[in-house]
């Protein structure tokens, strides 16, 4: 088990929006990592810009590399279950167990453990933010869905142009929080609309913020 105490107090209940004053936004990306996770840290170092990973423990641990990596380029690392369930039909007992059982994957790679949580699909309960506030994790939602995940694996252009189109709105917000996807399988479509996603809110004064 990863050491208790790690994490700062985290604030009881679920946030939509990204810290900071003035205009901030916030990338994160959910399920990994994956085939693209490469990809997605090549751009993000390209640009300069911070984000967070909500990865799932199975995930971390078919590649424990790219876990390491995050750790060491600084990104803000998130706790996203085990293995992806819906966590308001869990029982108190399994919904702490996919906590623990992530966090701890992650300990035992990298050295760290998380201090943010995303539950999967949304979902949760007052049982979750409970557990959740026990170990020092916020809970992050999100303001902004790219619906990345429903190009399946598609680089196209049309998957491509509609990421960053239903991203773009989040120029309507002064403080978005961004919902991406780093799945297994690889979201190419994920990974060529990131540029220009990133050059959106730069030009529109946002700064980029980790959760």
């Amino acid at each position: 088990m990863p050491p208790e105490g790690e994490c700062p107090a985290a604030p009881y209940g679920a946030q939509l929006y990204a810290p900071g004053s003035s205009k901030t936004v916030a990338l994160t990306f959910d399920d990994g990592p994956g085939r693209s996770t490469a990809a997605i840290l090549a751009i993000l170092a390209r640009y300069g810009v911070t984000a967070t990973f909500f990865n799932i423990g199975a995930a971390m641990a078919t590649r424990p590399w790219l876990v390491r990596e995050e750790v060491a380029d600084g990104y803000e690392m998130g706790d996203h279950t085990w293995n992806h369930p819906d966590m308001a039909a869990l029982s108190a007992v399994s919904q702490a167990a996919e906590l623990n059982e992530a966090s701890a994957e992650q300990w035992s790679i990298a050295g760290t453990v998380p201090c943010a949580f995303r539950p999967p699909y949304g979902k949760y309960d007052a049982t979750t933010l409970g557990l959740a506030q026990q170990r020092g994790m916020g809970v992050w939602l999100w303001s902004v869905d790219t619906l990345d995940w429903m190009a399946e694996g598609s680089g196209s252009s049309y998957w491509v142009r509609r990421i960053i189109q239903l991203a773009e709105q989040g120029g309507a917000l002064s403080h978005p929080i961004l919902l991406l996807h780093d799945e297994r399988k690889g979201n190419p479509a994920t990974v060529a609309a990131l540029p220009e996603i990133i050059q959106f809110f730069r030009s529109h004064g946002y700064r980029f913020v980790a959760l």
